[in-house]
C-alpha cells in the first residue's frame, strides 16, 4: 500500500482504476468536498501510475462532477457532489469524454488566439461569412446533426480570418477529432440552454470582431468553448 492509504495499481487500464479508487475515497468520505488533492506529480507516484494516466481519471472525474481543476492552484473535490450512484457505464463515458476535455485546451490556446488575430485581420468578405455561418447556427438549433456541422464551420470561418494557414490547418486537424468525439459521446442530447448560450457567445465573437476589439474576442472565444464543460456530465450514459 502506498502512502496516505493510497493502493498502488498496475498499467492495465490504469486512468479507470485510478477514477475508481478516488471515487471509492470520497464515497467512504476519505476525500470530503472542499478537500485538495495531492499534486498531481505527487499522486501519480503514490498510485504508481505516469502522470498522462492520472490526467485522464481527473478529467473523467471533472466532467462526471466530482474533481474541478483550478489552474495554477491544484485539483479540488467539488463542494457540491452529484447525487446519483456512479454506474461504470457513466464512467466509461467520462474516460471518453475526458480525451475532449485534452482537446479543449488545445483549442483554447489556438482558437482564442486566432479569433484575436481576426479581429485584427478580417475584411469584410470574412465578417460576411461569420454572420451567416451564425445565422445557420440559429437555424439549425432543433436539428443536432447540423448544428454541430454549422458550429465547426464557424470555427473554420474565424481560423480563416485569422488569415494565418498554419494556425487553419491545425484547426481543420483539430475539429476533425472534436466532431467524432462528440458523435461517439452523443451529445446531440446537450441541452436546448447548451445551445442557446453557445450561439449567443458565438455572436458575442463576431461582434468584437467585427469592431477589432481583440482581447474581448479571445475572451468571448473562450468562454465558447468553456460552454461545453459544464454540459458534459449532464449527457453521459
Amino acid at each position: 500500500m502506498g502512502r496516505a492509504g493510497y493502493l498502488r495499481i498496475a498499467r492495465r487500464s490504469a486512468p479507470r482504476l485510478v477514477a475508481e479508487q478516488l471515487l471509492g475515497k470520497i464515497d467512504k468520505g476519505e476525500l470530503a468536498p472542499g478537500d485538495g488533492l495531492p499534486a498531481q506529480r505527487q499522486l501519480a507516484k503514490l498510485l504508481g501510475v505516469g502522470r498522462s494516466s492520472l490526467r485522464e481519471a481527473v478529467n473523467a472525474l471533472a466532467v462526471m462532477g466530482y474533481l474541478e481543476v483550478i489552474q495554477g492552484k491544484g485539483t479540488y473535490i467539488c463542494r457540491s457532489l452529484p447525487a446519483t450512484d456512479t454506474s461504470l457505464a457513466k464512467l466509461d463515458a467520462a474516460l471518453q469524454a475526458g480525451a475532449l476535455i485534452d482537446l479543449m485546451e488545445i483549442r483554447e490556446t489556438i482558437e482564442c488566439r486566432s479569433a484575436q488575430l481576426a479581429a485584427e485581420r478580417a475584411g469584410k468578405e470574412e465578417i460576411r461569412r461569420l454572420k451567416k455561418v451564425l445565422q445557420q447556427i440559429d437555424a439549425h438549433r432543433a436539428d443536432y446533426d447540423a448544428y454541430l456541422d454549422a458550429d465547426l464551420s464557424f470555427h473554420i470561418c474565424v481560423a480563416q480570418a485569422a488569415q494565418n494557414s498554419v494556425t487553419l490547418e491545425i484547426t481543420r486537424l483539430l475539429l476533425e477529432k472534436v466532431a467524432a468525439y462528440h458523435r461517439r459521446l452523443q451529445t446531440a442530447h446537450l441541452s436546448s440552454t447548451y445551445r442557446d448560450n453557445s450561439l449567443q457567445s458565438a455572436r458575442k465573437v463576431v461582434s468584437c470582431v467585427q469592431k477589432g476589439r481583440g482581447r474581448d474576442a479571445a475572451q468571448w472565444m473562450g468562454k465558447h468553448l468553456q460552454e461545453i464543460r459544464t454540459e458534459l456530465k449532464d449527457i453521459l450514459v
